[in-house]
């Protein structure tokens, strides 16, 4: 609890405990994962990153060379990150976004005549990857990036032997979800965040 917030899973009966204090609905979020079968059929997603190619728009494993064109394109995005209290994008820095190459990590890119146009943070822990982030630029949303990037990531870990994959975000953002969905996640859980009444 933090500021008098209080994230549940939907589940729990503390839902009802809390509502029947008065605690105010501020928030949803859920959490998804993705499990490759052992035949690892990796075609759909080759597919996707193919398609979105034929745009022009390619997708790419960054380097840290691109940290003050990813830092720009987040500064520019981060109005866009629906909040909830589970679910906040800080403002990012230099620093912060530098920190997105550890050791474990991975960052990919969509390039559009070479101006990078979408991202997606990938981290690895154990056997799972987390699917820490992605942004598209305004200009450029509807057009499939966002996919592209997540089918991409999933590429690359699997070539390491990662077979699952996990993600979430704010319930309001129904893009997010559909396009994970349609790579094949399933929502496992969701969360209710609540506000202590004043």
């Amino acid at each position: 609890m933090t500021h008098g917030i209080e994230v549940v899973r939907d589940t729990d009966p503390r839902c009802a405990d809390l509502e029947a204090k008065g605690y105010l609905l501020v928030g949803e979020s859920w959490g998804a994962r993705l499990r490759l079968n052992e035949k690892r059929n990796m075609n759909p997603f080759a597919e996707v990153v193919q398609g979105l190619s034929t745009t022009g728009i390619e997708i790419h494993d960054l380097d840290n060379g691109f940290a003050a064109e990813l830092l720009e394109l987040e500064l520019i995005n981060n109005a866009d990150y629906p909040y909830t209290p589970a679910t906040f994008h800080a403002i990012p820095t230099l620093e912060s976004i530098q920190e997105l190459w550890k050791a474990a990590n991975k960052v990919f890119g969509a390039l559009a005549h070479e101006m990078l146009v979408g991202v997606i943070s990938t981290s690895r822990s154990g056997e799972i990857v987390e699917l820490d982030f992605a942004s598209v630029l305004r200009d450029y949303r509807g057009k499939g990036i966002g996919k592209a990037l997540v089918a991409a990531a999933i590429l690359d870990w699997a070539e390491e032997g990662v077979s699952v994959f996990a993600t979430g975000g704010a319930a309001v953002n129904a893009a997010s979800l559909g396009t994970v969905q349609s790579l094949g996640f399933s929502v496992e859980e969701r969360w209710r965040s609540y506000q202590s009444p004043m």
